[in-house]
């Protein structure tokens, strides 16, 4: 069974984060490990406090895993502090870890920051050149580049700005007006991924989804751009399979994405 390693932030509310992460790993036939490096006292409303994992033992987990069980792809998401991102990086450096996928979890959708201010730079730096693809959404897109990504042109112009940090690129366009699509770079040439926008409050944890979903697919030897749509998929299946969990957003529901076979 191949093996897929997210090192990412746990969820309380468990819609997003490594929960998620582990729905959508197990969902697609893959076994999930993880790594968690922040904890969350979070619900549907949004994300009241978080406790970071000190850098030592998030150190300790990986090289737990990886001298057991090197994973056949890794999902990095949420890190949190400058010394996480840091540690992540020199983890994955050190033992060759590919393909990685990252999901630069900057912010979360209720404005609370899940990177600190000073680990952009660090990440930018650090973890993007080791990636193999990296999946910002419009805003962290805009925090990457430092310029306006609100169209499918401006998407486009920061995919490719991006893929100079070192990694391809896949811009998730779900918080398009008039669409939902999504733009890859693959260091040749870019594909468009569309969609009609879903009518959906339940979205909560749609990057993770995606993310972790791209790594599952690679770790199963799809190429990038057949990985990308396979991911895209998953997600509109996922969002129409959402649910409410509480007073807030609703969550969306990889594993129930097979219901939905054939429907992009």
């Amino acid at each position: 069974m191949k093996c897929v390693l997210s090192i990412a932030g746990s969820d309380s509310g468990g819609g997003a984060g490594i929960q998620a992460d582990i729905k959508t790993i197990t969902s697609l036939g893959a076994h999930a490990l993880t790594v968690i490096t922040a904890l969350t006292a979070q619900n549907s409303l949004g994300v009241s406090a978080i406790h970071p994992v000190p850098p030592g033992f998030i150190t300790r987990q990986i090289k737990a895993i990886v001298e057991d069980r090197p994973p056949d792809a890794v999902k990095v998401g949420m890190v949190f502090t400058s010394a996480a991102v840091k540690a992540v990086s020199r983890m994955i450096a050190s033992y060759g870890l590919s393909p990685v996928v990252v999901d630069p979890v900057l912010r979360a959708s209720t404005g609370i920051l899940l990177l600190e201010p000073d680990a952009v730079r660090v990440l930018r730096e650090r973890l993007l050149p080791l990636a193999t693809v990296v999946t910002p959404n419009l805003h962290e897109a805009e925090l990457l580049t430092g310029k306006r990504v609100r169209t499918l042109k401006e998407m486009e112009r920061a995919a490719l700005e991006i893929f100079r940090m070192g990694p391809r690129v896949v811009i998730k366009g779900g918080h398009l007006k008039r669409e939902s699509a999504d733009v890859l770079f693959d260091g040749k040439e870019v594909t468009i991924f569309p969609g009609k926008k879903i009518a959906s409050s339940s979205t909560h944890g749609t990057g993770c989804v995606f993310s972790s979903a791209l790594a599952t697919f690679l770790a199963m030897g799809e190429e990038l751009r057949e990985a990308v749509q396979s991911a895209h998929d998953m997600v509109r299946k996922a969002i129409r399979g959402g649910y409410s969990v509480g007073r807030g957003a609703g969550v969306v529901a990889p594993y129930s994405a097979h219901r939905f076979e054939g429907l992009k």
